[in-house]
């Protein structure tokens, strides 16, 4: 003889079919996510590096700094002095590389005098001169190139040949890319920092040196 359902029973099988429907929906959503397209490491680092960014500090060093950085960014003239610190603190351990982006109004002129700076091999005279004086040549967020240049030449790049190359298609070309990247990682704010290709989630000066000692550590770490 089948035994009758009591009121509470009925109230426990209902209750236990509503945890298999919630349980079932959880899995749906967890296996939904995992199958969407996510970016690796290795994508990562596509478009975290190139090829044309020359690099501050030893090229053997395991831990290597990337900035997406605009030159008339006040946070980021007021963070290259501790990026630079970092480098030298870790005595080989630690590099960086820069990627110049424009965000501030009229700033792509600058952008792609320092991209022509390489062509002279003075980009990284130019990224201090250009920071150090950035108020004289970037007033109220406003770029202007032309009051730029007598400084970079007092750092003894040609102006004149810094002109003609700024016009070159292969500036243009990497601004492009490095515009591109930056889009791609969702980067909307300077200064931007990657540390080994994990991302500072907190900006400030103690969590980006902790995220530098972490990642010093993981790559020294004696196996």
């Amino acid at each position: 003889m089948k035994k009758l359902a009591t009121k509470k029973s009925l109230e426990q099988q209902k209750k236990n079919k509503f945890i298999s429907i919630v349980i079932l929906s959880i899995a749906v959503v967890i296996a939904a996510f995992l199958l969407i397209p996510s970016t690796s490491d290795e994508n990562i680092e596509q478009h975290l590096y190139s090829e044309n960014a020359p690099i501050f500090g030893s090229k053997h060093a395991k831990v290597t700094i990337v900035e997406f950085f605009d030159p008339a960014c006040e946070s980021c003239r007021a963070f290259y002095p501790l990026v630079k610190s970092q480098i030298k603190q870790y005595k080989g351990k630690v590099n960086l590389v820069v990627r110049p982006v424009a965000f501030h109004k009229n700033v792509g002129s600058v952008v792609a005098a320092l991209e022509a700076t390489k062509m002279q091999n003075k980009f990284w005279d130019a990224l201090r001169i250009t920071l150090y004086y950035q108020n004289n040549w970037a007033i109220n967020h406003v770029a202007n190139v032309d009051l730029l240049y007598p400084y970079l030449q007092d750092a003894g790049i040609d102006i004149a040949q810094l002109k003609i190359d700024m016009q070159s298609p292969v500036i243009a070309e990497r601004m492009a890319q490095d515009a591109k990247d930056a889009k791609t990682l969702k980067v909307f704010k300077t200064p931007t920092f990657y540390v080994n290709g994990v991302a500072l989630k907190q900006f400030g000066a103690e969590p980006f040196k902790a995220l530098i000692a972490r990642e010093v550590k993981k790559a020294y770490s004696e196996k």
